[in-house]
């Protein structure tokens, strides 16, 4: 038998484990993580309000969200690298919490119990680690509910009445404390009576009688947690949201019999998605698109967390033999991740909600849990069992880093264009409503706009509530571009503490269609519009009105704790200078910039960055200038026949000697 010490440091070699591998893939790049999505509206209410704040962010919805948020924003503060930090740890701790829970029920099964708990900890089928800020109160929940079902657990399993009576308690306040933060995590209550079953069925010499009264007298303490939980937010709590009013979600079952029909063809497709789906597409998705410098990174990563895994479970296989008698894991197994799986996705279905990959990958995080111990019951009776947990060790290690990758360089992406909107903007006059076109970054929501560019342009404190946005913006759905080539008014959303005017008769759109290109500030007048930019704003550009941007003043100066350093100043600084030269009519000013940028050998990505250059030439009169810059930027079909047509007005409104404007004539518009 093993002594009480030797239990002890198996489950700290496993907790190191865990800990040194999660952090392989989770945290490479951490450093390198910025704002993303939800960060953006968070992050500017605690600039121009204070942490109190978020008490007014979350109370239409999850008002304990607010009880994380304010002690942690007090600790961070604008920092994003710490609170990807802590976000691991809760990761960590909520793989250590579950794999003392799988000890707890088959402490025999050694391998078992830290493998499940190990993919639990990498699962690949959450990708919102990398948002760490608004994500925070996910995963800080997601540990407090593993917190909660191992204490639940431990006082079963303790004879002295103080210490079960103790841990009692500590399970039923971190069971309150995750419904707090995320109130569909309450599919965790099925894994929480799945394990108490589990216990109380192995009772021996017992009738099933006895073993359903043990069970009921057994769970009766912790209904408190789902039952406490419900009774406030049934009959006390009025939720703001839709899709957090339970009892509105739930009615939809009376009012048409065919959603329970659609809710068990959920049931069955998320099913899939976090038991398989989660192991193949996102690595897919994620990890196959990659530079070859990144798949090299990629691969040394999960080649260094595979060593880890081989030599730390070859230990533990080594610590002792797991031929000792016992309930089948298996079949234990197999019914509590059945139960788990279900259990974590009714909540989800139940509120109009479905699992899909990779982009609402947050559904599968209840369901992870009976996901990794349902491939756990498979890996452990194949011989080779410790080579195909390395595998799919591997493939979590793989996407987690394509999942960085492309954190990385979404951030990077929108830094890089608010650091060119910043050189060529002075100021935008308040109330106009900004469309803006990040290159390869899909944009879902206003405020992944209007969050940096109020950060930049109005980060003055607040008062009064709500928070007023000076600049609101809009997402281009086919009902804004509907509203904008219709002149469709105004719409004052309220959201989340934040108020805003969207004025669709008064838009500014700004365009980024590659990263490496400039970001332009669109003059409907004159729009100049390249190839690679979306059809959706071919049709609104027209509406850009350009006088929205202010030409004189100084100059903001993006806070770095959010923005990075001023990045160096190549083609597209002289660009953004000269587009604003061109804007306030100082032509002058413009091949002076153009000498700057070709002397320090930059150069245009997009042909369409000579306009500026190609107008600043015609009205200074400087032919042969005109004339290599029209060959530069008419290099094919689409940006000839525009190029003529602007420059065709531009003819009608700037004086211009005969000889450039037959230069247009012959050598651009014929």
């Amino acid at each position: 038998m093993q002594t009480k010490n030797e239990k002890s440091n198996s489950f700290w070699l496993g907790a190191l484990i865990i800990f040194a591998v999660s952090a392989i893939a989770y945290l490479p790049l951490a450093s390198k993580f910025g704002y993303l999505n939800d960060d953006w509206y968070l992050m500017y209410d605690m600039w121009v309000k204070d942490p109190s704040f978020f008490h007014v962010i979350f109370s239409g919805d999850r008002p304990g969200r607010a009880l994380a948020m304010i002690p942690l924003f007090s600790l961070f503060g604008f920092e994003p690298f710490y609170y990807h930090l802590s976000a691991f740890l809760f990761r960590f701790l909520g793989g250590v919490c579950l794999y003392w829970t799988f000890r707890m029920l088959w402490p025999w099964k050694r391998f078992a119990t830290l493998a499940a708990a190990l993919l639990f900890t990498v699962y690949p089928g959450f990708l919102s680690q990398t948002n760490a800020i608004d994500y925070q109160s996910h995963i800080l929940g997601l540990f407090l509910a593993t917190l909660s079902v191992a204490l639940t657990i431990k006082s079963l399993l303790t004879v002295e009445r103080t210490p079960r009576f103790l841990f009692m308690a500590g399970s039923i306040l971190a069971g309150w404390g995750y419904l707090s933060q995320m109130e569909y995590f309450i599919g965790m209550e099925a894994f929480r009576f799945g394990c108490i079953f589990i216990l109380m069925w192995r009772t021996q010499g017992a009738s099933r009688l006895q073993k359903t009264g043990n069970l009921f007298i057994a769970s009766l303490p912790f209904l408190l947690v789902a039952g406490g939980f419900l009774v406030w937010r049934l009959f006390f709590f009025e939720s703001d949201r839709k899709a957090t009013d339970i009892g509105l979600q739930i009615s939809q079952l009376t009012s048409s019999p065919l959603t329970l029909l659609w809710w068990l063809n959920y049931l069955a497709q998320d099913m899939v998605s976090v038991t398989l789906v989660a192991w193949g597409l996102p690595v897919y998705v994620l990890a196959f698109p990659m530079r070859l410098r990144d798949v090299m990174s990629a691969f040394g990563w999960a080649g260094f967390a595979v060593a880890l895994t081989v030599l730390g479970m070859n230990r533990v296989d080594k610590s002792r033999s797991e031929a000792e008698a016992g309930p089948s894991l298996s079949r234990e197994a197999l019914l509590l991740s059945l139960i788990s799986i279900v259990g974590g996705l009714l909540p989800v279905i139940l509120v109009n909600r479905h699992v899909t990959l990779p982009d609402y990958s947050r559904y599968t995080l209840i369901a992870s849990v009976g996901a990794a111990l349902l491939l756990v019951t498979v890996i452990e009776k194949i011989s080779a069992r410790i080579a195909v947990l390395s595998f799919f060790v591997a493939i979590a290690v793989l996407t987690h880093y394509g999942n960085a990758i492309r954190a990385v360089d979404e951030a990077q992406a929108t830094r890089d264009f608010w650091w060119q909107v910043a050189w060529r903007v002075p100021q935008f006059e308040p109330g106009v409503t900004l469309i803006a076109s990040y290159p390869g970054s899909p944009l879902s929501e206003d405020y992944f706009i209007w969050g940096p560019a109020n950060l930049i342009y109005y980060p003055e404190k607040q008062s009064a509530n709500p928070v007023e946005i000076k600049l609101p913006a809009a997402v281009l759905t086919d009902d804004v571009v509907l509203e904008i080539a219709t002149n469709g008014g105004v719409e004052t959303p309220l959201r989340r503490g934040n108020y805003l005017e969207r004025d669709f008769g008064n838009v500014l759109v700004m365009i980024q269609s590659r990263s490496n290109g400039c970001v332009r500030i669109i003059n409907g007048d004159v729009p100049e519009l390249s190839p690679l930019d979306q059809h959706r704003l071919l049709l609104i550009a027209p509406f850009s009105r350009l006088e929205n941007v202010k030409t004189e003043g100084e100059f903001p100066t993006p806070p770095a704790v959010v923005f990075g350093g001023e990045p160096e100043h190549g083609w597209c600084y002289f660009y953004q200078k000269a587009d604003l030269a061109r804007q306030r009519g100082d032509w002058e000013q413009i091949p002076v910039l153009l000498k700057e940028a070709l002397d320090a050998g930059h150069y245009p990505e997009d042909a369409l960055e000579w306009m500026p250059f190609l107008q600043a030439s015609a009205v200074l009169g400087d032919v042969e200038q005109v004339r290599s810059t029209a060959r530069l930027v008419t290099v094919d079909k689409f940006l000839r026949l525009q190029v003529c047509n602007i420059m065709t007005d531009f003819m009608e409104k700037e004086t211009l000697n005969d000889e450039v404007k037959s230069v247009i004539e012959h050598n651009i518009c014929k």
